[in-house]
């Protein structure tokens, strides 16, 4: 959900229906389907063997993750990979006659990412006897060059906060280093515009070709994990040049049982998240989620929403080598404003209406069927055909609000991608997706005359991309790729275009010894103007045409670079601290078509704007120890442009401060367990965004700094009077605070931090 779109008309018996037949029926295929579990979303695991005493590289030894099918023997140099490892915390296991065996717990794999787990094995003291040597997970992982950042779904129920709030992408990404929310809660990643990072799920992209805003309703549930690329992200992600945020769905494997969650709260808010997982006797991986939600939201533009989305993922392999998942995924929203309209706009022009008040709607539906083919041992291909479909409408012809729209874009996509550990020192991954949408977008503007227009250009977007993930020794690593783009607009009136790019990308990175890492990335990439800035058809041309008129644009582009130094400081602690800068250039702005007639030029769309951003990153993580866990992020930062959005003007020689520019940015985590209870204090401190008074250079002027406080205390239920499960309780702004965010130009608040949020939950499990 958008974080500044609140609104809506209560938690409706027709889409709670609507959900439970859906979960219903997808639970049904789950039992009807007989085979072996496997997710489609994959990394990969490997390392070497070795003798403790002598250093002598070991052939043969059984290599197995446990808990799944995947398993392999090491070669003759001690080596051994294993592909298509689903996502999660795994447990690997080494054995080989003669030798004790050795475990590694708590190994993370992570999407398209290699989790290198070396084994040293001691040689028995007596025969049969078996000795498991348990070893602790770095905290450092070497293989992963670009700058990533990634959130549990267990750190989830550590950030509970505002309702609109809960289990969405924003109240996530925005506890992590390098990402900055606005006045209105939209996450910016260093510096960008908040359409400028690429939203995925599960590898996939989501959002939509009208605005190039994410197309769904942004809820995380089904959440196992989310990684936030800041910069340096690998060639296999495009058309993005801020950002990625990507949430890896669970499976029946990372989510098993049945729970069902019931929310309730201050601002009406009311809520209901229940989940099933698990693998059958046969083998199927399985997992269905939903989230309903309503609330009544207070301090917003918006004052209620109504929102309900579902998702599920099943799993089973079509062969010995062949893996199918099914993942689909539906959601709507409503918004309500505080103000009324009495007419109406469609295909018969204004008509009148019965009172009702002003309000939008947004839905979206993802379909997607991934194939996964084992070519051998070390390579695989995956295919990944998907529908999307992202729908939005409002409502709210009021004086207050005095628009009308209507806008929906479908897209039919296929990725193809192929992974190869050639060697131990090479892993090749190649791959290609094209996507073609349909698009369409219809607005009416009455306070504006006869303000009317369409954009409905249909595009058709083709990318390449290879890399190259070498392993130069103990201590080095690189990725070195090359993408390519190519977007065609086919244009309803105007003659259809097409503009593409190539797109280097490289990183490195050195171990200075066994705990200490840094990292260098640098890359270009490039993201692809909106189709409704392409061409737009208005009903009376004479009157308002000359808006933004149609015109030929060029793909944004940003080049950034960024340094990385990692160390895990002790055990359970370690450190990440990235300087990073980014040039931004043929940034998407307005202007006049004729400069010397400034009252009667149109007004175009052009690729005037340039910016800079750098600033700094820093994450202090504890991992999960004696009772404590928790994490630390700042974020420096220093953003300027010709313009803030596409809409300004740019003056000639001039830049400024961003919109959301914000000099210091801290996220602060602390979680507590003991005994059943599970204590949870986050802060967040913002030093204050940018605004100017009436006759004041552009953002001349900062906001005062804000602090908030959210407090939350869970208690596992084993026995009593309410069944096993666990009860919570969750206070956001803890105390109140109402700082302003925003400031008109007369400083006049227009935006403060919401007040404060009181919430109960219930999870029954089963």
């Amino acid at each position: 959900m958008r974080a500044s779109e609140v609104g809506g008309i209560g938690l409706s018996k027709k889409k709670a229906l609507r959900i439970a037949g859906a979960l219903i029926f997808t639970f049904q295929i789950a039992l009807a389907l007989v085979s072996p579990a496997y997710g489609g979303t994959t990394g990969i695991i490997s390392g070497t063997v070795t003798d403790t005493a002598t250093g002598e590289k070991l052939a043969g030894v059984n290599v197995i993750v446990k808990g799944t099918n995947l398993t392999t023997v090491t070669d003759e140099t001690g080596y051994y990979v294993i592909t298509n490892v689903p996502p999660g915390e795994h447990k690997v296991a080494a054995s080989l006659v003669g030798y004790a065996d050795a475990q590694m717990e708590k190994v993370s794999v992570l999407m398209d990412v290699t989790a290198t787990v070396d084994f040293a094995l001691e040689q028995s003291v007596a025969v049969g006897e078996e000795v498991v040597v348990t070893e602790a997970r770095p905290m450092i992982q070497r293989d992963v060059v670009p700058t990533m950042y990634v959130v549990e779904n267990a750190h989830e129920q550590m950030v509970r906060t505002q309702p609109n709030l809960l289990y969405q992408t924003q109240g996530i990404v925005i506890t992590q280093p390098g990402v900055v929310a606005d006045e209105s809660g939209y996450p910016h990643i260093r510096g960008g515009r908040e359409n400028q990072v690429g939203y995925m799920l599960d590898g996939m992209p989501i959002t939509e070709t009208l605005t190039n805003g994410f197309g769904t309703n942004c809820v995380t549930v089904g959440m196992d994990k989310m990684e936030i690329y800041t910069g340096g992200y690998r060639p296999e992600y495009g058309n993005a040049i801020s950002g990625i945020f990507n949430q890896v769905v669970k499976t029946g494997q990372t989510a098993p049982g049945l729970s069902f969650e019931t929310l309730g709260g201050s601002q009406a808010f009311r809520g209901l998240y229940p989940q099933v997982g698990g693998v059958t006797e046969k083998g199927l991986d399985y997992y269905v989620g939903a989230y309903l939600w309503y609330s009544e939201l207070e301090g917003g533009n918006y004052n209620e929403v109504d929102s309900s989305d579902w998702i599920s993922k099943l799993s089973y392999p079509a062969g010995r080598r062949d893996k199918l998942t099914l993942l689909a995924a539906e959601g709507s929203e409503s918004y309500q404003f505080p103000s009324n309209h009495t007419q109406t706009y469609g295909p018969g022009g204004i008509q009148p209406t019965g009172t009702e008040r002003d309000h939008t709607h947004q839905s979206h539906l993802l379909m997607a069927l991934i194939l996964n083919h084992t070519v051998n041992a070390s390579s695989f291909f995956t295919v990944r055909p998907y529908y999307f479909r992202a729908r939005n409408k409002a409502d709210a012809l009021s004086d207050d609000v005095g628009i009308w729209f209507e806008n929906e874009s479908a897209a039919t996509g296929l990725q193809l991608d192929y992974t190869n550990q050639l060697t131990p020192k090479h892993l090749l991954k190649a791959g290609a997706i094209r996507t073609a949408s349909e698009n369409k977008y219809w607005a009416n503007v009455p306070s504006l005359g006869t303000y009317e227009y369409t954009a409905n250009t249909d595009t058709v977007q083709t990318g390449l991309y290879i890399q190259d993930q070498m392993n130069l020794g103990a201590r080095w690593r690189t990725d070195a790729g090359l993408r390519y783009d190519r977007m065609k607009y086919d244009k309803e009136i105007n003659e259809d275009t097409a503009e593409s790019q190539l797109s280097p990308r490289f990183g490195l990175s050195y171990a200075l010894d066994s705990r200490t890492n840094l990292r260098f990335s640098y890359g270009k990439m490039i993201q692809f103007v909106y189709t409704q800035a392409m061409e737009r058809n208005y009903t009376d041309p004479d009157s308002w045409g000359w808006l933004y008129a149609n015109a030929d644009l060029k793909p944004e582009r940003c080049t950034q670079y960024d340094l990385g130094w990692e160390r895990q400081v002790t055990g359970d602690y370690s450190i990440q601290v990235t300087p990073f800068y980014r040039k931004f250039k043929d940034l998407l702005q307005s202007t006049l078509l004729d400069p010397d007639n400034p009252d009667l030029s149109p007004v175009i769309y052009d690729n005037l704007g340039e910016g800079t951003s750098k600033g700094i990153e820093v994450l202090i993580k504890r991992r999960q120890s004696k009772n404590w866990s928790g994490w630390l992020s700042y974020t420096y930062s220093k953003a300027k442009a010709h313009t803030s959005t596409d809409r300004e003007f740019i003056t000639p020689g001039t830049t400024q401060y961003v919109n959301w520019d914000q000099r210091h940015t801290i996220a602060l985590v602390l979680n507590y367990m003991d005994s059943g209870w599970n204590y949870s204090l986050t802060g967040e401190y913002g030093s204050g965004l940018p605004y100017e008074l009436e006759g004041e250079t552009l953002n001349s002027r900062r906001v005062s700094s804000h602090a908030t406080f959210n407090l939350n205390i869970a208690k596992e239920i084993t026995g009593g009077w309410l069944p096993q499960g666990e009860v919570r309780l969750s206070i956001a702004n803890l105390f109140n605070t109402g700082a302003a965010l925003d400031r008109d130009a007369k400083g006049e608040p227009t935006a403060r931090v919401a007040p404060r949020f009181i919430s109960m939950s219930y999870v029954r499990r089963f």
